[in-house]
């Protein structure tokens, strides 16, 4: 039996996500196609914080806790301080990706067998680059956060 992810849950949980909301039905049949299943086992870590952040994921099965590290009294504590769960984004965000500083912000997680769709930093880019209004939304999207007009730069 093949429980891979099919590509209608692929577009349906891309167009979960605030920041793709704008996209057209082509380009996200065109991003859909970049996503590639990466499947992780219970207390597996996904992503682990201060790594560069190359990919983001889509969580399509499963569930995974978001923890970030502290310094408490000279000791490093850890603490729970979200659960993600299915239609939900590692490294994402309303306006696009998380991370501002390129750094992972918290370390994920898997609570259970969890089914994750990848999207690779650099190929998003490239999907960008070639797709106009794509670049056109994520620049707004950047614009947004930063609260710069890069246009008028």
């Amino acid at each position: 039996m093949d429980d891979s992810v099919d590509l209608d849950i692929k577009k349906s949980l891309l167009r979960k996500q605030t920041c793709f909301f704008q996209f057209t039905e082509d380009e996200i049949e065109q991003l859909a196609a970049l996503l590639v299943e990466k499947r992780f086992a219970a207390n597996e870590v996904i992503v682990s914080e201060g790594e560069p952040v190359d990919s983001v994921y889509l969580i399509a099965r499963g569930s995974a806790d978001v923890r970030l590290a502290t310094i408490k009294e000279n000791a490093i504590e850890t603490n729970s301080i979200a659960t993600l769960n299915a239609g939900d984004a590692i490294g994402l965000n309303e306006t696009g990706f998380y991370s501002l500083s390129g750094r992972r912000t918290a370390t994920v997680i898997a609570l259970t067998d969890t089914v994750t769709l990848r999207l690779n930093v650099a190929e998003f880019h490239g999907f960008a680059l070639a797709y106009s209004h794509v670049n056109e939304v994520m620049r707004k999207n950047a614009e947004v956060v930063s609260g710069i007009k890069f246009d008028e730069i």
